[in-house]
């Protein structure tokens, strides 16, 4: 999960003093996993009935659906725990791949109880009380029965994608674990370019961060050609799955899937095209900010430093569950309660580490039914990026948490991954603001709303990118226009210079199809970003223009689970049917006013305010 709230005023003075980076000091969180399962032979065993029950119910008789359908919920309920065990263990230890097993069954266990649910929805009377709250469930059940014409050939065809589309993951992974990054040696000092980047992007020695930057381009370069195989390879097996099946293209049918058309995409990414200058200016502006502080001639390698003087602090766990907190107040004590006892150390619900070790890279809530939520994060490194995973991570605990609040059904916890990635982006924009809010110092008031653009920059410029990219390839490889490592640069340049992008004075640019993992592990979802970043930039406008009124709206929708059609919950979220392209003109205003800010303390700092 993609990724990309502060203190008291009474500490900030302590909190800016706090020296630089070099190590965390704090020791590793273990989750208390307990409250899941008392032992990994307890989930086994549970795990081993679960699947009894389940046979059992798909081969009685007899059974009203009413019945099946409250037994396939409890049963969806226990999966869910078995999920969250299951993933914890195994990005506990990436190396030990039986707890990963274990989880791919479970998650096979609990598409069948799913499927079971539906069955039971499928039977019931149309004018059955009990069903009415699954409407949307009943519906997609409905649908599910009336097509395809064959389901022996659609799970054929499955039968054979799904296999090669894992293999083409993996062979990613296994083709950039080749890549060669440069080595730089400097000042008794070794540099990886590939695993140090953000690092190398921070240090005040120019020549360092250029050859950061240059070298991390170089290394992802070093691997194009096969990479291109592989990407091409799962382009043409996954259109070619979605098309046998009746379905369309692949990214027709992942906008199907989010409740969304082509057409729908293709205005709101045009909308998004019609401001590339507005990311050019932004750009632009931090260039002119480098030059009057001394750069000469400034690139892109040269906006990724604070300002001279200034050092970005480290948080204590302490300070980060304080933050994240205040962050968050205008949805109420009781969200903020919530937020902290997941937060705090105290209460055993983190699990995360200053050094990897054999753990999995990864960041991720686990939530079940009847169990608290919590977070594993896979290393903490301290600055700000790792903090505002943990933001993002915490948003999506806490939607887990409002959902057995409002009782959501098991079987409607899952749905339309752009909605809950929204709640997610929503807490780690407020993060960054709270940052930029609570300190006076110029320097430290431009790094962290500076942080707080570049968010948005991901969000609306970035995830346009590449939700049109990836249409694109899966657009040229049907069309037999594309079959290199060469024409996928070229049409590469051609999207980011239609974004706002400059690939033509930074050609590496051109490569950046290479660092697109999701089109590798998760083909036509990079497009949810662009929607979950639309809203989740509304929904920091709509707290502090309404702030009760939003308060109310958005606890209301974060705790009913997915019982509707996704444009129904965000029209109660807006208080108005979405109109994307009016979004996008929307928040594209409230960038531009931030990035209006910005130039503000950029004048203030360049007359030696703040020093």
């Amino acid at each position: 999960m993609h990724a990309r709230r502060m203190r008291t005023t009474t500490a900030i003075a302590v909190l800016l003093a706090m020296a630089p980076f070099t190590s965390l000091g704090a020791p590793s969180l273990r989750a208390d996993d307990r409250a899941y399962f008392a032992s990994a032979t307890a989930e086994q065993t549970a795990r081993d009935a679960l699947g009894r029950q389940l046979e059992t119910l798909q081969h009685a008789t007899g059974i009203a659906p009413a019945e099946r359908f409250r037994q396939a919920e409890v049963m969806e309920a226990q999966c869910l725990r078995h999920h969250g065990y299951l993933h914890l263990q195994a990005a506990r230890n990436a190396r030990d791949h039986r707890p990963a097993q274990a989880l791919e069954q479970m998650m096979g266990l609990c598409s069948r109880i799913a499927r079971a649910g539906r069955a039971a929805l499928r039977e019931a009377p149309a004018d059955a009380a009990w069903a009415r709250p699954y409407g949307l469930l009943r519906a997609r059940a409905l649908k599910e029965a009336a097509a395809p014409a064959n389901p022996a050939m659609e799970q054929a065809v499955d039968a054979l994608a799904d296999p090669a589309l894992d293999s083409f993951a993996r062979l990613r992974g296994q083709i950039l674990r080749t890549a060669e990054y440069p080595q730089i040696e400097r000042d008794g000092q070794h540099w990886d370019t590939g695993r140090d980047r953000q690092a190398l992007a921070q240090r005040r020695d120019r020549a360092l961060r250029e050859a950061g930057w240059k070298g991390y381009w170089q290394g992802l370069q070093s691997r194009r050609e096969p990479m291109a195989s592989a990407l091409l390879g799962l382009v043409q097996v996954n259109d070619a799955t979605a098309r046998l099946q009746g379905q369309g293209s692949a990214p027709a049918r992942g906008y199907q899937h989010m409740g969304l058309d082509a057409a729908t995409v293709d205005a709101t990414l045009r909308a998004i095209e019609q401001h590339a200058g507005d990311r050019r200016a932004y750009q632009d502006m931090l260039l002119r900010h480098a030059a009057q502080s001394g750069i000469d001639a400034p690139q892109i390698w040269d906006t990724t430093v604070p300002d001279a003087g200034y050092t970005p602090p480290v948080l204590t766990l302490a300070q980060l569950r304080d933050n994240a907190a205040e962050a968050m107040q205008g949805l109420g004590p009781a969200y903020v309660a919530e937020l902290r006892a997941l937060l705090d150390p105290a209460n055993h619900r983190m699990d995360l580490a200053t050094e990897r070790g054999d753990r999995s890279a990864d960041a991720f809530p686990i939530n079940a039914p009847g169990a608290p939520s919590m977070l594993f994060v896979g290393v903490r490194s301290g600055d700000l990026e790792s903090d505002v995973e943990i933001a993002h991570e915490a948003g999506h605990a806490l939607h887990g948490e409002w959902m057995q609040r409002g009782h959501a059904s098991p079987l409607q916890r899952n749905g339309s991954p752009w909605l809950t990635e929204a709640f997610a982006i929503y807490n780690e924009l407020r993060f960054r603001d709270r940052l930029y809010q609570q300190t006076q110092d110029p320097r430290a008031r431009a790094y962290y709303l500076k942080s707080l653009l570049d968010d948005m920059v991901l969000q609306l410029f970035t995830s346009s990118e590449e939700a049109q990219l990836e249409q694109s390839i899966y657009q040229g490889v049907a069309a037999q226009s594309l079959g290199t490592a060469d024409d996928l640069d070229a049409l590469t340049g051609q999207v980011l210079a239609r974004f706002g992008q400059e690939p033509e004075r930074y050609p590496p640019l051109r490569s950046s199809w290479i660092s697109k993992r999701l089109m590798y592990d998760d083909p036509n979802y990079l497009v949810n970003y662009l929607y979950a970043g639309l809203l989740a930039v509304q929904f920091y406008v709509q707290d502090q223009r309404d702030p009760e009124g939003f308060r109310q709206r958005y606890l209301a929708v974060l705790g009913e689970g997915f019982d509707r059609a996704p444009n129904e919950q965000v029209a109660q979220l807006l208080g108005q049917t979405p109109d994307w392209p009016a979004l996008v003109e929307a928040d594209l205003q409230v960038f531009n006013q931030l990035a209006a800010q910005l130039r503000a303390l950029h004048a203030r700092i360049e007359q030696g305010q703040g020093a």
